[in-house]
């Protein structure tokens, strides 16, 4: 390995460590955030100036179901900050959470409103949230698991829930919407690799 390529792989695995702190605390944050919304779709909200009544079809069972999806989701992140607490960060662990998020977000939906829910936004929020450890393997595999995970969100529908389909347009639009998601954020990457190698170059030379 060149002394240059060294130097990039170090750097870039202190960064995906620093990264992996990061994108547990914000996966944290989300699933707490999410869970206040659960609970105001279950119990209702009636502050006065903001009233938000109970929706329909959100009964115990449902509810149940997502406070236990809720809790393992909370359980992933309490053992990624145990591992980075002591320091404990092979290569997988990122591929491993985010895997993770994909098939606890694709539970999620399965038991909301499939390929209707507004939640479908959330497969972005994932791909965004890769690109904080800065490896394009990782984007990939993020972008690929978004697009399968909503496949199995089509599919479901089309078998098991005639009225959550949406038409094919629909489908299309949001899968070539999660591929750009993908390529954009990988593009980033690329453009902070190329930035990173362009400011050590220009700094050799003045030296």
């Amino acid at each position: 390995m060149e002394d240059r390529d060294k130097q990039w792989f170090i750097a870039g695995r202190w960064q995906e460590y620093e990264g992996e702190a990061r994108a547990n605390l914000l996966r944290v944050l989300g699933v707490a955030l999410f869970y206040v919304v659960e609970l105001i779709n279950y119990h209702g909200l009636n502050l006065g100036f903001v009233q938000m009544p109970k929706v329909e079809g959100v009964d115990r069972g449902f509810h149940m179901a997502m406070t236990a999806l809720a809790a393992a989701w909370a359980m992933t992140g309490w053992g990624v900050w145990i591992c980075l607490e002591r320091r404990i960060f092979p290569e997988r662990m990122k591929y491993l959470s985010t895997a993770a998020d994909f098939l606890l977000m694709t539970c999620v939906l399965l038991l909301a409103d499939g390929p209707r829910s507004p939640l479908l936004a959330c497969y972005f929020v994932l791909i965004c949230l890769s690109a904080l450890r800065f490896s394009l393997p990782l984007v990939r595999m993020a972008t690929a698991g978004a697009i399968a995970g909503y496949a199995v969100l089509v599919g479901y529908a089309f078998w098991f829930k005639p009225a959550e389909r949406v038409p094919r347009y629909h489908e299309l639009i949001f899968t070539l919407s999660l591929v750009l998601a993908g390529v954009i954020v990988g593009q980033v990457i690329r453009r902070f690799r190329a930035f990173a190698d362009d400011y050590a170059a220009r700094l050799g030379a003045r030296t």
